[in-house]
């Protein structure tokens, strides 16, 4: 399954997002477990280092920018734009002392961390993703060495996403995941911490801190794993999992409609009588039919039918298509929250 970009659920153990600002210095003396760690998985990484950079694979470049005043003349800003050097597309504007860290060295941070980390990387697949111009990079990586059976009785592997913008958007950080091999979604983990790694945009990041750090995403997936198990023992009938996609997606005309009807009223009633039509909503709700007539009526079903959206759902209008991999990322932590505030 390609990553995308879907979850993260409620486990007993928290995984505290870590910052380069709060890593103690490695220490100078040679650490011999840390010289292994280094080319442990170099075999692995260097087929994804021969298949180069994809839609990243571009140079960057930037300019202070200037204004004109009327009574003072030409000046310089406090402000700079960076910008792709093949098409001129903007990327993003900064201060002046922002570090630029172009989205092929992203990349390759993202690999040097995996590579040093204590992962099994055999089979490693890699899919690299970029929207709005390029200023926005999104790396999703899926290791079939480390797997759990579902409890549908499907296979999940472990996944990670690096994601780094220019625009301000996100940090550079490594969140973890799971991918359901049958039906590709990729399952969001709703507990701990959005992201395992994380760091602002700096020229030295560090990469044996990071290593360390991700390696804590197997106690994430354990305890997700789960939590998956305890979400086929939790009944949802359809007018509970109606609402928790109203909730969820905050749309305010269906919870007036529900309101008005009080228990008595059924789903297609409330789509019907809407003033505006919703394709989330009507997506995720006939996701869940689908999902419930194959796995139950249950909480599980319903957060499939979630991650089914988040996964596959197309955008819902032209740039939100053509900018997909920013939309599903967006959508992904909007299941987070919604499963989160609902552990």
């Amino acid at each position: 399954m390609m990553i995308t970009m879907n979850a993260i659920a409620v486990a007993t153990q928290q995984v505290t997002a870590m910052t380069v600002d709060n890593v103690q210095p490695a220490q100078e003396k040679i650490n011999m477990n840390a010289i292994v760690n280094i080319y442990k998985n170099t075999s692995d990484m260097s087929a994804l280092r021969n298949e180069g950079y994809g839609s990243a694979d571009f140079e960057i470049d930037e300019q202070v920018l200037h204004y004109i005043s009327p009574h003072h003349g030409h000046k310089h800003s406090t402000k700079k734009v960076i910008f792709r050097q093949d098409t001129g597309s903007q990327l993003g504007v900064h201060g002046l002392d922002y570090h630029t860290v172009d989205p092929k060295e992203m990349i390759d941070t993202t690999r040097a961390i995996i590579e040093r980390s204590d992962l099994d990387t055999t089979g490693i697949e890699e899919n690299i993703q970029t929207s709005h111009n390029g200023s926005r990079t999104f790396v999703q990586y899926r290791l079939p060495a480390h797997s759990y059976m579902t409890p549908d009785g499907d296979t999940a592997s472990l996944g990670l996403l690096a994601v780094s913008s220019f625009d301000g958007s996100w940090p550079f950080m490594i969140s973890a995941a799971a991918i359901q091999q049958a039906c590709t979604n990729l399952q969001v983990f709703v507990s701990g911490e959005v992201a395992v790694f994380k760091a602002k945009h700096t020229k030295h990041l560090n990469i044996e801190a990071g290593a360390r750090v991700i390696t804590k995403a197997l106690d994430i997936f354990h305890n997700e794993n789960e939590l998956w198990k305890l979400y086929t023992e939790t009944p949802t009938n359809d007018n509970q999992a109606f609402e928790k996609i109203v909730n969820g997606l905050n749309i305010n005309s269906a919870k007036a409609l529900i309101e008005s009807k009080g228990s008595f009223y059924a789903p297609s009633e409330i789509m019907n009588l809407m003033p505006r039509k919703s394709s989330s909503l009507e997506y995720i709700y006939s996701a869940w039919l689908r999902y419930r007539s194959r796995l139950g009526s249950n909480k599980w079903a319903l957060y499939n039918a979630f991650t089914d959206w988040s996964t596959h759902a197309e955008g819902k209008t032209q740039a939100a298509q053509l900018n997909i991999a920013s939309t599903q990322f967006k959508r992904q932590e909007k299941v987070q929250d919604i499963f989160k505030k609902a552990a």
